[in-house]
């Protein structure tokens, strides 16, 4: 096992930041830096400060301009999808988890098949901790965390539960769910998570061994519970927002993500004071976008979590790093980039490791663009493909893939969205006082009628907006903090045919905002992505998302959500199996992608 490794690119940048040779670099040896990823749980596109949020966020505002913020970034719909492309490098329709999430009660997982960042880590000398949600899979114990890689977990495995006493309540009932690694730990049941969570990053950190022979580098991996529903956090974060324009709901989300700001300022004092810091890259990302019914926001963009809009795809990133140059630190890095890309990043970019052809990857490593601010390699990303989602209407073509399945796709500037791509409203942030709500809502509504004006120059047959009277009735209730998802503008649901819509293309460069469908307009391009998907779907495995098993119910587990299936010779092998199906799926995939 190494433990001392030459970077060619992050070495150049160690010698430029400090003045020191390359030559002098290479004969000393470089450390691997420290790795500390930052995954926010449901934090939206209009949840942190820089993006004009009133939501206050300095530590993230600060290291993400002295960084490098990633604002063409895209992540899955919801928990489980992101999360798994994350630790596999994969999209989601590669491991079988492209519908919904995983629910307390289901045998799925993340496949033992695939070999999770912290496995590859580990095996390259990194001392490796996960803190906070899993949300891939326990119903077996080789799912857990610390079997997937992970020298040690504390947090909870399922998607979401109360920030106190860990208990989590789905359709099998409700459970206690919070772990010490492999073990259930009763031990603390009124810290808030968030504070729980920061105080267990700061044991790792001032217990991990930085010299001496047995010193590693430190992967640390923080998938925060905040800040997805329930909306809780203690007094003093809601009390600087309790005399905002901000509605109740909001303060306290807003006070959740100051919360979680502030944990994040915690963690950067903690490295520096362990002398860690100067040998550290820090990756922030959130999971997917806010959650409009709990307090998130995604303005200006269309849509919420749980769709294939803008809004609940387009996530909020950054990397920061002192070992970046000056031509690195406060750069915007346009390119377009995916949260599976982290994986080759990680491991061929920063560590300049090569990987073997047969992970099958989805994610392409964009290091250099990120350093450099050079265009990354990727050109696309297949959002999703969801054969288990609603299929409204009729398919529109008999020789490609069908429009009425749920998909989406990013080529180039060009978005195509399938079937029922989600709730498409665009929700405004929710406030008190009038004079905010009409100059942030008015002021879009008419620069929306002017934008489709100059693009479509047929504003009303393309898209629906409130009349008079709906909108000012839609402002009263608006000052009394009460809003409802029909209350938006929405791109219409039928076609000129009176036949249920189910294709969608825009111009994501020129329209980010998703309000103007131009499928009518570029019929060949729609059948290009079209057969795209069909390509894509070639690779696809099925859905893993079985019916919650009743042997699963904390009813039967002693009050608590835990693995409740022992694997045998009849999983081994369920295992095995499943492992040959993905492997021959993406050998084949691969080549019908790439000939």
């Amino acid at each position: 096992m190494w433990r001392i490794l030459i970077f060619s690119v992050l070495t150049a940048l160690v010698c430029q930041s400090k003045g020191h040779s390359v030559s002098q670099t290479e004969s000393e040896g470089a450390s691997p830096p420290n790795i500390v990823f930052i995954l926010a749980d449901d934090l939206g596109w209009n949840d942190v400060s820089y993006h004009g949020s009133r939501v206050k966020t300095p530590n993230i505002d600060s290291l993400s301009k002295t960084g490098v913020r990633l604002e063409n970034y895209y992540v899955q719909q919801v928990c489980t999808p992101s999360r798994a492309a994350l630790m596999s490098g994969r999209y989601p329709i590669h491991t079988g988890l492209q519908h919904e999430v995983i629910y307390a009660g289901q045998r799925s997982g993340l496949p033992l098949s695939v070999k999770t960042l912290a496995n590859q880590l580990k095996e390259r000398g990194y001392d490796t901790h996960g803190v906070g949600k899993w949300h891939l899979g326990f119903f077996e114990e080789s799912y857990l965390p610390t079997k997937r890689g992970f020298d040690s977990w504390t947090g909870y495995m399922t998607g979401n539960e109360d920030y106190y006493t860990h208990v989590n309540c789905e359709s099998l009932g409700c459970g206690y769910d919070f772990y010490a690694n492999s073990t259930l730990d009763m031990s603390d049941n009124t810290t808030y998570s968030t504070l729980r969570y920061t105080r267990r990053a700061k044991d790792i950190i001032m217990g991990h061994q930085t010299d001496g022979p047995q010193s590693k580098p430190l992967f640390l991996y923080l998938p925060f519970q905040a800040v997805h529903s329930p909306l809780q956090v203690p007094e003093e974060y809601i009390e600087p927002y309790k005399r905002s324009s901000l509605s109740p709901q909001r303060q306290k989300f807003a006070g959740m993500a100051s919360c979680l700001d502030e944990a994040i300022g915690n963690i950067t004092s903690y490295l520096k004071s362990k002398n860690m810091w100067e040998n550290t890259i820090l990756i922030f990302s959130t999971d997917n976008g806010g959650e409009t019914n709990a307090g998130g926001n995604n303005w200006p963009l269309r849509g919420k979590k749980w769709t294939l809009w803008e809004g609940g795809v387009r996530g909020v990133s950054f990397i920061h790093s002192p070992l970046f140059n000056s031509t690195t630190v406060g750069t915007t890095h346009r390119s377009l980039m995916h949260i599976s890309d982290w994986y080759p990043t990680i491991l061929e970019g920063i560590l300049s490791h090569t990987l073997p052809s047969n992970l099958s990857l989805d994610g392409v490593n964009m290091w250099s663009s990120l350093l450099t601010g050079s265009v990354g390699p990727r050109t696309e990303l297949l959002h999703t493909i969801d054969p288990l989602a609603s299929h409204p209407g009729v398919a529109l073509y008999n020789d490609t893939f069908p429009t009425n399945t749920t998909a989406a796709i990013r080529v180039g500037d060009w978005k195509l969205l399938t079937g029922y791509p989600g709730v498409d409203k665009i929700f405004p942030p929710v406030n008190y006082y009038s004079d905010y709500f009409n100059y942030r809502v008015s002021n879009w509504h008419w620069k929306t009628l002017n934008k489709i004006a100059r693009i479509k120059g047929d504003e009303a047959n393309y898209f629906h907006l409130m009349h008079d009277n709906e909108y000012h009735d839609l402002q009263d209730r608006h000052m009394q903090g009460v809003l409802y998802e029909n209350d938006f503008p929405e791109i219409y649901q039928l076609t000129a045919s009176g036949e249920v819509k189910n294709v969608w293309l825009f111009n994501i460069t020129e329209d980010p905002e998703e309000l103007i469908d131009r499928s009518d307009d570029f019929p060949e391009i729609v059948k290009q992505l079209l057969d795209r998907l069909a390509e894509y779907n070639l690779t696809a495995i099925p859905p893993n998302f079985p019916s919650p098993d009743p042997a699963g119910s904390p009813a039967n587990n002693g009050g608590a959500w835990k693995p409740w299936v022992n694997t045998g010779v009849v999983s081994t092998l369920i295992n095995h199996v499943n492992s040959a199906i993905v492997r021959t799926k993406s050998f084949f995939g691969q080549l019908i992608l790439w000939e």
